[in-house]
């Protein structure tokens, strides 16, 4: 093989998951190309193949990158006509066992049983990034508001208690507080907020006027981070300030309750009875949902973080960089 693998990234367009694969070949200095897919109809991963509106063609690259469901499907498909000389490398999680791919660089929200094959990163990849300034203990706390995202709910009633809560936390602390929402952040959520975040505190809403979310995290002396959002807790990690994570309250209906001990039984513990629902969860017609409080408090195992109450840890904005230098190595070695 040439001392530069020659790389595919197979890219649906979502910017989070494409901004990982380019952070890791980019870090390997391998030269690339970008394969933007589109489908035709909705995103049915097991129906890929046939959905595939431009046909990929050979030559077949050394190496693919993908990052999502249906993305996966077509590596497995360029590896099966290459034939076996494309090696496949998923980030995150993908459809079907991690067993079909040469490597997965995952997360532990996603909760793919340990293998050989499988390698699990505190954080999603991100850029090397330096810490913007050193955190100023007379500079606001910063608390990033996401929106709802199953199990997670953030409406008004939830935003209200996120809003009281922290206000009184900056009391404790003698700080003012200085909300910002996101582009997911509801309407009802955002008028919770301002009704209960008065001056001198104030709350800067996603979409109205200049977008001062940089300026925020470099001007805070902490951060808080709703549970509902992984990129916000990278952000505010890569910071350099201490940060912490608000658990929203949670969905745990039946539905949720099935999948979970689904789950559990057929993949995580598996029991033989469990074997065909096992086969189910394998092909990718179905799948477990993420669980991010697993990868919170995985850092806050590795103090990188604090849960919403806790004593704050020092900031550890150099992390990232290890994660990264790990992928890097692996994927060397898988190529080498």
């Amino acid at each position: 093989m040439a001392a530069e693998p020659r790389v595919w990234i197979l890219s649906r367009g979502r910017k989070g998951d494409l901004d990982q694969m380019l952070a890791l070949v980019n870090a390997l200095g391998w030269p690339h190309e970008v394969k933007t897919l589109r489908f035709a109809g909705p995103e049915i991963p097991v129906l890929s193949r046939l959905l595939l509106r431009d046909k990929l063609s050979p030559p077949w690259p050394d190496l693919v990158l993908c990052a999502e469901a249906s993305p996966s499907v077509i590596a497995r498909e360029v590896k099966r006509r290459s034939p076996g000389r494309t090696r496949i490398v998923c980030l995150g999680r993908p459809a079907g066992s991690a067993a079909n791919f040469d490597l997965v660089i995952t997360t532990a929200q996603y909760r793919i049983p340990v293998a050989p094959n499988v390698v699990e990163l505190s954080m999603p990849l991100a850029a090397r990034r330096e810490a913007k300034t050193t955190a100023s203990p007379d500079g606001p706390i910063a608390l990033l508001v996401g929106g709802p995202a199953f199990p997670d709910r953030l409406g008004a009633t939830e935003a209200e208690q996120l809003a009281a809560d922290a206000m009184a936390y900056a009391a404790r602390k003698g700080k003012l507080l200085h909300a910002q929402t996101s582009p997911r952040t509801p309407a009802a959520a955002i008028a919770a907020l301002e009704r209960t975040i008065i001056a001198p505190h104030r709350v800067e809403v996603f979409g109205r006027g200049e977008n001062r979310y940089q300026q925020l995290l470099g001007s805070a002396s902490e951060i808080i981070v709703t549970s509902d959002s992984v990129s916000m807790v990278a952000d505010a990690l890569a910071s350099g300030r201490p940060a912490a994570i608000y658990p929203l309250p949670q969905t745990q209906d039946m539905t949720w309750r099935l999948g979970e001990w689904l789950y559990g039984n057929a993949v995580e513990a598996p029991k033989p009875l469990f074997a065909p629902v096992r086969a189910l969860f394998d092909s990718g017609l179905i799948e477990a949902a993420a669980d991010r409080r697993r990868l919170f408090a995985r850092l806050v195992r590795e103090k990188r973080l604090s849960w919403f109450g806790e004593p704050l840890v020092p900031p550890q904005p150099e992390a990232a960089g290890l994660d990264l230098a790990r992928a890097v190595e692996t994927l060397r070695a898988l190529m080498g």
